[in-house]
């Protein structure tokens, strides 16, 4: 990410952020842990001043698990191909990653006009939309120049707003906001409740968004944010 000094939401994914980053689990590339902490919401506008992006990185190994791609014990799913987000103006292809060289969540990023910046992380290790478990997707809060890329506006997203994800068999899941919390870069391990929350075992089919936020450091931002949300019947 770029640095920042406005509160925003993830803005890469990529080397110490999400863990998504979205580690993403994950889910990107600022953000190397999440805490139990909660802190407020943040409140931003587009026209940030240019800082470079961040992002969210998680080695695999310190990931609670939610399961395998065929799900627990749910049916078995395509992969996700599109994300849309109408509260939030999300729309945009969903990219399956795995971790990078250095262990971490992988968040690709490239030169300000690459398509990267419009595209969602799909943690393709954890379980797929749709199955049962925490699905994770995680976005870039900005591009390198500060400019706004696809989860800018992930902080809109409030609780019964719709989320939907296509599938690579022409099928739409409707997932529901269920909550929106923000927590400060965790620091613990695989235990960790946050972390657990966001990546560990879950009963129902869920899908969790996350991207930065908070106030960039120099390095990375010092919050995530997560959009905490659930299959529609």
């Amino acid at each position: 990410m770029e640095p920042r000094v406005s509160k925003q939401g993830l803005g890469r994914i990529g080397s110490p952020s999400v863990w998504f980053g979205i580690w993403a689990a994950l889910l990107v590339a600022g953000v190397a842990c999440i805490v139990v902490s909660l802190v407020g919401d943040p409140n931003t506008t587009p026209g940030a001043q240019a800082q470079p992006p961040a992002t969210m990185a998680a080695s695999v190994p310190t990931l609670p698990g939610s399961g395998t791609q065929q799900g627990n014990g749910g049916v078995q799913r395509p992969v996700p191909i599109w994300l849309n987000a109408p509260k939030a103006a999300i729309t945009g292809q969903i990219i399956p990653v795995g971790v990078d060289a250095r262990g971490d969540m992988a968040a690709p990023e490239g030169a300000n006009s690459d398509p990267v910046w419009s595209e969602a992380f799909w943690w393709q290790y954890g379980v797929m939309p749709g199955q049962i478990g925490n699905a994770v997707i995680a976005g870039h809060l900005d591009r390198k120049d500060g400019s706004p890329a696809i989860f800018w506006w992930l902080k809109n997203l409030a609780p019964g707003d719709s989320v939907y994800v296509r599938t690579a068999l022409g099928a739409t899941l409707h997932f529901v906001v269920a909550a929106v919390k923000t927590f400060a870069n965790p620091t613990g391990d695989a235990a960790d409740p946050v972390l657990q929350r966001i990546f560990g075992p879950a009963q129902t089919a869920n899908l969790n968004l996350i991207t930065c936020t908070g106030d960039w450091t120099g390095t990375e931002y010092n919050q995530k944010l997560v959009v905490f949300t659930t299959l529609a019947p």
